[in-house]
């Protein structure tokens, strides 16, 4: 790699799971700054304190937290939502006795709201030195709640670089593969996808499109999902779940992927970049932060929001013009490259230079 720029100790404070695997997008996030910022910057230059079951151990990682604090020039904090009451005005205070910079990079699309509930929690976010957001949707709501000046976008990115395909000349065979790729409970919208997928399949009178989900069936819920598969198992199958670094290379294969939340405040899905590495576009709902996502028509096309018969006509459309999925399914390949994770933490990397 050559020489690295050397300045003080940067300590990173997240869920690495050091001990275990990587599951969750908040324990991958964290390793891939990490293993970013030791390339960058050497890795003897980094430490790290792993967050993983620190209630059970909360005297010791207080005593961590202060020697992070005390040896680090720049402090990086990734907590989960349970995490940030404790460990944000922890490292603000800590920062602040030790002369240090304080960077939280935000998992999710929660924050804004988990702070118009707490007036002092809020006080205590104006004094973090950097915020990195996902969205340019959320860093307005937290505009305006009086939180600027320290904003800075750091989009959703995996450590796995676009699939080298050409699909110059292909031809796309019924029935069209399509594919919904997360956890699995009503307010994702599997309903709604198997509802569509039935519809399309009686309007056109044959076997059109088939619908393979993956994904974690959520406690509650199985036996609604088992009934919807056995009553659609003509063209609809759960596939199980999917390792993070294979996702791209199971999802290649599909026409098209499905994204019909009915979570309004979802932040940047992970499935839909893993659509654009392996190059497959997305139908999904106007969530609030798609805009940040998707470009309609180019990368993918969205219908409005929980509405189920709008999802539906779109699908059609997509199933009756497999030349604009061919375009889209090029395009998804060229907007990937933004989502690698040198070019997102540049902006943390920036500012720690």
């Amino acid at each position: 790699m050559g020489s690295v720029l050397k300045v003080g100790k940067i300590g990173i404070c997240g869920h690495f799971n050091l001990n275990g695997e990587a599951v969750g997008g908040q324990t991958i996030k964290t390793r891939i700054i990490g293993e970013t910022l030791s390339g960058i910057y050497g890795l003897e230059q980094v430490k790290r304190l792993d967050t993983a079951g620190w209630r059970k151990k909360a005297p010791v990682f207080l005593i961590q937290c202060v020697k992070l604090a005390c040896q680090s020039e720049h402090i990086v904090i990734l907590p989960a939502h349970r995490g940030v009451k404790v460990l944000v005005p922890l490292f603000v205070f800590l920062s602040r006795l030790f002369g240090r910079k304080l960077h939280y990079v935000v998992v999710g699309a929660w924050l804004a709201d988990l702070l118009k509930g707490s007036r002092l929690l809020t006080k205590i976010m104006k004094k973090v030195d950097f915020i990195y957001p996902q969205t340019n949707t959320l860093i307005e709501k937290l505009n305006k709640i009086g939180i600027a000046g320290n904003l800075y976008l750091m989009p959703n990115f995996k450590a796995v670089p676009p699939l080298n395909l050409d699909f110059d000349g292909i031809a796309f065979e019924k029935p069209y593969k399509l594919c919904m790729m997360s956890r699995i409970n009503c307010q994702k919208g599997v309903e709604a996808a198997v509802e569509a997928v039935r519809r399309l399949n009686i309007k056109h009178g044959k076997k059109t499109a088939v619908l393979d989900i993956y994904g974690p069936v959520e406690d509650g819920y199985k036996e609604r999902f088992e009934e919807l598969l056995s009553s659609n198992s003509e063209y609809v199958r759960h596939r199980g779940t999917v390792d993070y670094n294979h996702a791209v290379n199971v999802l290649k294969d599909y026409y098209l992927l499905l994204f019909p939340t009915k979570y309004f405040t979802e932040g940047f899905p992970g499935t839909i970049l893993d659509g654009y590495l392996s190059g497959v576009p997305v139908l999904a709902s106007k969530w609030e932060s798609w805009q940040d996502i998707i470009e309609d028509k180019r990368t993918g096309y969205v219908y409005e929001f929980d509405d189920d018969h709008d999802f539906f006509t779109k699908l059609d459309f997509l199933i009756q013009n497999p030349d604009t999925v061919l375009l889209m399914k090029k395009n998804c390949l060229k907007e990937a490259q933004k989502y690698s994770p040198d070019r997102a933490v540049k902006v943390l990397a920036d500012n720690i230079s």
